[in-house]
């Protein structure tokens, strides 16, 4: 699938998925069949198509829920769900708490923003990361650094660190998670930044990474804008700060 394609596909996902298309649909839209459209676009996306239209909708969701006063089971109809449990329960799992949780936590990020925490799994060697920004206006921002069983932000990372004001960074591996994904968020945000960005400034390490790297030797992660086929950033800080606030 060509990249041309992968976007005229995600582009038709945007702009229908409060009808309650299928992934049979986008296939006929872009002229596969549904198998091919399967194996062809999660060869471009890494992810499947049914779990990308899934990401669309939830974080329309998501910006519906700051956005506008709606009753969830308004968001659930508007975002192309029928059933409010079936939505609930998978927006929860995608997004790492529920739709109203998520109101409760925006009206209270104004007052208490993230900080700079961990939330790692001891016991594992460390990988040395440094973080390169696209330029140099990335004073005083949050970076997420996670650990995530594919290479896409979507549901609770196993593990991560947020981080101000660092270049390198020092991340016990995690079995079974082995993507290393990055996201940030600028200085000054709005509330709604620190849950849905306008425009993602995200990195994603090209392999995953299962074994201590030699001595003294370190990953790069390289920020900047989400590519066009990425799926939308579905993980939020204030999200995560709240399970690490659970947890400890």
């Amino acid at each position: 699938m060509s990249h041309t394609t992968a976007l005229s596909a995600i582009a038709f996902m945007r702009r229908l998925h409060a009808d309650r298309i299928t992934v049979d649909d986008v296939a006929d839209h872009v002229g596969y069949s549904p198998a091919h459209f399967s194996r062809a676009f999660a060869q471009v996306t890494s992810l499947s198509p049914g779990q990308y239209l899934a990401a669309v909708r939830f974080d329309a969701a998501k910006r519906l829920l700051l956005a506008e006063d709606f009753a969830v089971s308004e968001v659930c109809a508007a975002v192309g769900f029928d059933s409010l449990p079936t939505f609930t329960r998978r927006f929860s799992r995608a997004v790492g708490t529920t739709p109203a949780a998520l109101r409760r936590l925006a009206e209270s990020v104004g007052e208490q923003p993230p900080r700079p925490f961990e939330q790692t799994r001891g016991g594992h060697a460390p990988v040395r990361v440094r973080i390169r920004y696209p330029d140099d206006g990335w004073g005083g921002a949050d970076t997420w650094l996670g650990w995530y069983p594919q290479p896409a932000p979507i549901g609770l990372p196993a593990a991560g660190v947020l981080v101000r004001d660092r270049e390198l960074v020092d991340l016990p591996l995690c079995p079974g998670n082995p993507w290393l994904l990055a996201f940030v968020v600028p200085p000054a945000a709005q509330v709604s930044d620190h849950f849905a960005l306008g425009r993602p400034v995200v990195a994603v390490h090209r392999t995953p990474l299962t074994q201590p790297l030699p001595a003294g030797a370190e990953v790069t992660l390289d920020l900047g804008p989400a590519p066009g086929t990425s799926a939308p950033l579905l993980s939020a800080l204030p999200v995560l700060w709240a399970q690490e606030r659970r947890n400890g």
